[in-house]
């Protein structure tokens, strides 16, 4: 290490202030562009890491769909890959059918399975007042609301009057969904 070093200093010696300026300068933009290129390799890694688990995730939540009608399989692979790169955290959702080949559950949402009436989907229970709290939960009232995935009815709640957080004050009543 020693050597190298006294080298370097004997060359930044021999030449002129501009040669030893022109000098450092490439020095420095060489290891300025081996940085980002060796950055953007360790990213291309990570990226071909999260490409496998997508694929893989996609390979199985579609395995079991129809081959006929054709596309279907492939056209479940491809949204199922699309959806994930887009939202990372999402969810896949049911399973792969001929009518419905993909589904996926965003951040937040929650996938209610499948019934003999209808296919899986994905809900929201803290704010949907069909799936309240739960899948199937629906909610009753004049007005019926679902709070942080409770139900309420907005007409006549005074901690939800007229929308959900809408708290009457001290006293007051809500009346049709008024404080007053």
């Amino acid at each position: 290490m020693s050597e190298g070093f006294d080298r370097l200093a004997k060359w930044l010696a021999s030449g002129s202030r501009r040669d030893v300026l022109k000098g450092l300068g490439a020095l420095l933009t060489g290891g300025f562009l081996l940085g980002i290129t060796g950055r953007a390799r360790a990213d291309d890694d990570d990226d071909d890491d999260d490409d496998d688990k997508i694929e893989k995730a996609c390979h199985k939540y579609c395995r079991d769909c129809p081959r006929r009608p054709r596309g279907v399989h492939g056209k479940c692979e491809r949204q199922c890959v699309h959806f994930l790169r887009k939202n990372p955290k999402g969810a896949l959702c049911g399973t792969c059918t001929a009518k419905n080949p993909f589904t996926g559950c965003v951040s937040g949402a929650t996938c209610c399975a499948a019934t003999s009436t209808a296919a899986a989907f994905c809900s929201n229970l803290n704010t949907d007042v069909s799936n309240c709290g739960k899948c199937g939960n629906k909610c009753k009232g004049t007005t019926p609301g679902c709070c942080s995935g409770t139900c309420v009815d907005l007409d006549s709640d005074a901690n939800n009057c007229g929308k959900c957080g809408n708290k009457c004050a001290s006293g007051k009543k809500c009346t049709k969904g008024v404080c007053g």
